[in-house]
């Protein structure tokens, strides 16, 4: 147990903690009309260590924090050793950060933090991940007025003031992008299209789900070897791509998949799912039997207002061809016609990725949201 003045910080054990952590957000921002609350049986899952991914790999502890007797701030902080194998031994990391407008609430979770990581040799804290670079990742810090998109994360703009008066400073920042134009210039966009494919010897096609998911171990290594040199990159695991897939597999529709292939091989591959976090916002964090069978309706049939793209991979062979030009005009091209399909979000998106945030601002993409890692030495 740690405190700052009246701050008391104690790690999560007992059953009554772990019902406070989890169900702090509602604390927090249950009054933001942009706040989606989390399914709260996913999000026992995932922290469970003897059910969730991460664990394979990974070890964590959680902290709440109490001022004035009542649960006001709550913390992760973790390590992984398959980053350690693969970037340094050095950086540990923080995420599921929320806490009250309080900056003694937010300074006394980093100090615990940051003396469970010193003591597994960690000279360097990054954050906010929860857990890994491909879950929900970064600090909203631009787009506050919008609902996120599903698997993003939503937060109050004071947590910037809560996590720099700290002293972290900024690692990087992740971008989401939306289109929301029906009135491109689809007869130029289909004859660029044609243009980079015709003479490649390759096959734009629109799958049946059940192909996607029976080959979702060739969309995992495209996936990985894809974003190899993407910042903080670590290859997902079968188990991880597995849980991602179950996830996904209710909202997959023909209409919003694109796989470029050569011969049998898949060599780039682009997945656009239905957004239902509107729908989900309205649960409230719990998903009885019949809601669950209203989602699965509204992913599968239920015209899409919103849509997300959400994987996108080029082999690593079959890169310099401009596929994910063919990918995005594809997508483009028939998610416009697509006649209920208001927004469609592009994201998360490094900013490092230039040719990528390039492509996709050419062809009417703009930026709406700003997700932003932080780091400081510890």
């Amino acid at each position: 147990m740690s405190s700052v003045q009246d701050v008391i910080v104690v790690p999560v054990d007992s059953e009554r903690d772990k019902a406070d952590f989890l169900n702090l957000p509602w604390r927090i921002q249950r009054s933001d009309p942009c706040w989606v609350p989390p399914i709260l049986s996913e999000q026992k899952k995932i922290l469970d260590p003897q059910k969730g991914a991460f664990f394979e790999f990974g070890e964590a502890k959680y902290f709440l924090a109490f001022h004035q007797g009542q649960p006001a701030g709550r913390l992760s902080a973790h390590v992984s050793r398959r980053y350690e194998a693969r970037h340094d031994s050095e950086t540990g990391f923080f995420g599921f950060f929320e806490s009250v407008d309080d900056r003694r609430v937010a300074a006394a979770l980093f100090d615990a933090a940051a003396a469970w990581l010193r003591e597994k040799g960690k000279k360097r804290i990054q954050g906010p991940l929860s857990f890994t670079i491909y879950d929900e990742v970064g600090l909203l810090v631009e787009g506050f007025d919008t609902l996120p998109a599903f698997l993003q994360s939503h937060n109050p703009p004071y947590y910037q003031d809560l996590i720099t008066s700290w002293g972290f400073r900024k690692a990087i920042d992740w971008y989401a992008l939306r289109i929301t134009n029906r009135n491109a210039d689809f007869s130029g966009m289909k004859r660029r299209l044609d243009e980079i494919m015709t003479g490649q010897g390759l096959v734009l096609t629109s799958p049946k789900p059940r192909e996607l998911v029976g080959r979702a171990e060739e969309v995992l290594e495209i996936f990985n070897e894809s974003w190899d040199d993407n910042w903080g990159h670590i290859p997902l695991t079968k188990r991880q791509f597995q849980d991602v897939f179950k996830e996904l597999r209710p909202l997959l529709r023909p209409e919003l998949i694109d796989l470029i292939k050569d011969g049998d091989r898949i060599a780039a591959f682009i997945i656009t799912i239905p957004d239902l976090n509107p729908s989900i916002q309205k649960l409230n964090g719990h998903l009885p039997i019949w809601s669950k069978l209203r989602l699965f309706y509204e992913a599968k049939f239920k015209p899409a207002r919103k849509v997300r793209t959400l994987l996108l991979g080029v082999s690593k062979s079959y890169q310099r061809r401009q596929l994910h030009h063919a990918l995005i005009l594809s997508s483009y091209i028939r998610i416009a016609r697509l006649p209920a399909v208001e927004l469609c979000d592009c994201s998360l998106i490094p900013e490092q990725l230039t040719f990528y945030l390039r492509t996709l601002q050419k062809y009417g993409a703009e930026r709406y949201k700003t997700f932003r890692i932080f780091e400081r030495e510890i």
